[in-house]
């Protein structure tokens, strides 16, 4: 089974607003959501937004800028300052406009489009816990949640840091649970006393082996999940408990333990150990290694090389 990756349509919805496009997680090959930055200024025409299948949040990060959207044959309006957001539904298009106070004062966004499925899988989590069907449709011309700011802020920051899939898998996830929870009424029963798995230690080490034995390769919370023999929803939290970090966290520091070994003991070119390390490009090993071990992958293997020749 893979893990539920983000609509195609997505990536066209760039293309089909006025928006200036600052960057997108398509560019470091994220699939478990697809987050882009824009940025607009003035004033712009009546646009029709592209459809896609996944969950569209909008997130305001600077300036402010007032958005029309035309629904029924009527103008709705709403402004967008920092930690405002909006949602859209998926298969849903919206013809708008926005505007800015000034040519001079633009202002950026960001657009994460989350996949269908991991939205319907959560809120099958939830409806099995007896939550009856009452649930808000998760859309909203104008609403703040700072939980949700934060985490785009946090999202923008894995992305200059060409963070792996792992993690925006993750936060992705915790999105969705949130969303749902927060927004479309869904909370679990709190006299639910369905047991939803635990992580012992046989179904901990099952997870440790992969993990060590697929260090070079992409992992997926779907993947680990069925290491641990427990539902995806359950196994971030469960693992966290065992362990006092998040899978991403357990895997990164195993794999920079890896890296470090390997830069220790062996001749690999810095690339090659990046590449057996689980990361496909350099610059994001070497941003990772430089945040675990405080320097760069070549100044932590000369400075070992330099102690080496004292001795």
């Amino acid at each position: 089974m893979t893990s539920p990756r983000f609509s195609e349509a997505s990536a066209a919805c760039a293309r089909a607003k006025p928006n200036a496009l600052l960057r997108s997680s398509a560019s470091i090959g994220w699939t478990a959501l697809l987050l882009d930055q824009h940025e607009g200024r003035g004033r712009s025409d009546v646009f029709e937004t592209h459809a896609t299948s996944d969950l569209t949040l909008v997130v305001a990060l600077h300036g402010e800028h007032r958005i029309a959207v035309s629904k029924g044959g009527a103008w709705r309006t709403a402004l967008y300052q920092q930690g405002s957001m909006g949602l859209t539904p998926p298969n849903e298009t919206t013809r708008m406009r926005w505007s800015t106070p000034g040519e001079r004062r633009p202002f950026r966004s960001v657009n994460l489009y989350l996949p269908h499925a991991v939205i319907a899988d959560l809120a099958d989590e939830y409806r099995r816990a007896g939550v009856p069907s009452t649930e808000r449709p998760l859309s909203s011309l104008v609403f703040r949640d700072p939980a949700i700011a934060a985490c785009a802020t946090t999202l923008l920051q894995a992305l200059d840091a060409e963070a792996p899939d792992l993690y925006a898998e993750q936060t992705g996830r915790w999105l969705a649970a949130h969303l749902l929870s927060r927004h479309a009424g869904c909370w679990l029963d709190a006299d639910e006393t369905r047991d939803p798995g635990i992580i012992g230690d046989r179904r901990l080490a099952r997870v440790v082996d992969y993990m060590t034995a697929h260090l070079d390769q992409a992992m997926s919370l779907d993947r680990l999940a069925r290491e641990a023999g427990i539902s995806v929803h359950h196994f971030g939290r469960r693992f966290r408990e065992r362990t006092g970090s998040t899978p991403f966290a357990y895997l990164t520091a195993m794999r920079m333990d890896a890296a470090r070994c390997l830069l220790r003991t062996t001749d690999l070119p810095v690339a090659d150990v990046a590449v057996a390390c689980g990361y496909a490009r350099p610059a994001a090993f070497a941003a990772a290694f430089v945040r675990h071990a405080g320097a760069t992958p070549s100044a932590y293997r000369d400075r070992r090389e330099s102690s080496r020749d004292r001795d």
